[in-house]
């Protein structure tokens, strides 16, 4: 299978979306998934569950307008800075990491948060790479979970690497100037969660190698 297509097939919902059509709960699901999406075999190695959105179950939810209240009072909130949807697990990891910097347990850390998910990793990332080629392993980890594309906005890709804003510098300056309980820098959060957690999974996935270039845009290519 062609690694190009694959890639390109997997992002056509997202350009289906951007055309001006007006968008019926009938059609909602075909438009945003992309007919080609369905031809790839990657499909076979992502849970059923979280494929609800491409079958229609995603305009039949009876909680759309609890989720748009969501977004509404999430974005309207800026003050003291501006609030996102991954504000909440941005906080969990930073608070985790450091209880475990200040305990020097941080690789231990990462080891268990990688050994937790490996189950998922070697089920259906892993798969998906030998079948579709190690290009996929970028968008499976940045773009294509819930705890992914709200953690890292606007992603871009290219082939081989992706870039995005990070998501933790904002927080944790707020944090620490406003509440001055955290001892962690952002460094820390670059140097001790998020490279040795993608390598780790990187590891896992069919031992993958990757650059990490951490920054206020932070890069990630393969090697």
């Amino acid at each position: 299978m062609d690694n190009d297509k694959d890639i390109k097939a997997m992002q056509e919902k997202e350009y289906l979306m951007m055309k001006p059509e007006k968008i019926t709960r009938r059609n909602f699901a075909k438009k945003a998934m992309g007919l080609s999406f369905l031809s790839t075999l990657t499909l076979m190695h992502v849970p059923p569950p979280a494929l609800s959105w491409l079958d229609g179950g995603f305009s039949e939810r009876d909680d759309l307008d609890d989720a748009l209240k969501v977004l509404v009072k999430t974005y309207n909130s800026t003050d003291p800075y501006l609030h996102k949807f991954y504000d909440a697990l941005v906080k969990v990891h930073l608070r985790d990491l450091d209880f475990a910097v200040r305990k020097g347990l941080e690789k231990e850390y990462i080891e268990h948060y990688v050994y937790a998910l490996a189950p998922m990793v070697e089920r259906h990332i892993k798969k998906a790479v030998q079948k579709s080629g190690k290009d996929i392993f970028l968008w499976f980890i940045f773009e294509r979970s819930c705890g992914a594309y709200q953690l890292w906005e606007r992603m871009n890709r290219k082939k081989g690497e992706c870039s995005f804003p990070c998501s933790y510098k904002g927080i944790l300056e707020h944090i620490r100037n406003q509440m001055g309980t955290y001892i962690i820098t952002w460094e820390d959060v670059c140097q001790k969660w998020c490279s040795p957690f993608w390598h780790g999974v990187a590891q896992k996935a069919g031992d993958i190698k990757i650059k990490i270039e951490p920054g206020e845009i932070c890069k990630v290519k393969l090697v």
